[in-house]
């Protein structure tokens, strides 16, 4: 299935950068239809209809880039800090999309916040991962790189929010079932791994 996901998600970048730079209309049109098709093809894959699976795509346009996602490894003694998605109960690092205008330090530090309610200062970049490799699942209809970070709590406290309904730290051989598609145990493992090797160098993908 990851192979499909991988070819739609080509066609879904030829439409789009299409409809970029070419001026012609009838060539507009034959981009829309790639769009439509590969939207048509996600839908068919996992049984949901067009209409919502459109609706699922982080809104895009121009030349088609690969979107970030930052996470934040925030350990005490030997426990990481976990965040509870509402939208699926299960536990990841906390963290989210990079927005435009910030870089990747000032938009982990300010995801921390909206999820947790702590300010932290941020220490390393722990690694760079593609989420189309290692096991992520389900993967996202677009391609993405994630940034994983370790980092401190400089103040604050926890307080749960819209997207996430509890914030806990859990010992690192004891962690509850996680949340696929933003955090895996080998992610959390590298945060550990680098908290006690601080000189190591980031993985990268």
């Amino acid at each position: 299935m990851n192979d499909w996901i991988t070819l739609i998600n080509k066609v879904k970048a030829i439409s789009q950068i299409g409809k970029a730079y070419t001026k012609d209309p009838f060539d507009l049109e034959r981009y829309d239809a790639l769009s439509r098709l590969s939207n048509e093809m996600y839908a068919k894959l996992s049984d949901a209809p067009p209409d919502l699976v459109e609706n699922f795509f982080i809104p895009d346009r121009g030349y088609a880039t690969a979107k970030v996602d930052l996470r934040a490894g925030i350990v005490r003694e030997n426990s990481i800090l976990l965040v509870k998605e509402r939208r699926d109960g299960k536990w990841s690092l906390p963290g989210g999309w990079s927005d435009v205008g910030e870089s990747p330090v000032e938009g982990v530090t300010r995801e921390v916040r909206e999820e947790t309610g702590y300010t932290v200062g941020v220490r390393q970049l722990v690694s760079i991962r593609d989420q189309s490799l290692g096991g992520y699942s389900p993967r996202y209809p677009v391609h993405v790189y994630k940034l994983f970070f370790l980092c401190e709590i400089l103040d604050g406290e926890a307080r749960d929010n819209v997207e996430i309904s509890e914030i806990a730290f859990f010992p690192f051989d004891s962690l509850p079932e996680l949340s696929t598609g933003t955090t895996l145990h080998r992610d959390i493992l590298d945060i550990r791994e680098y908290r006690c090797n601080p000189g190591k160098q980031p993985v990268c993908d």
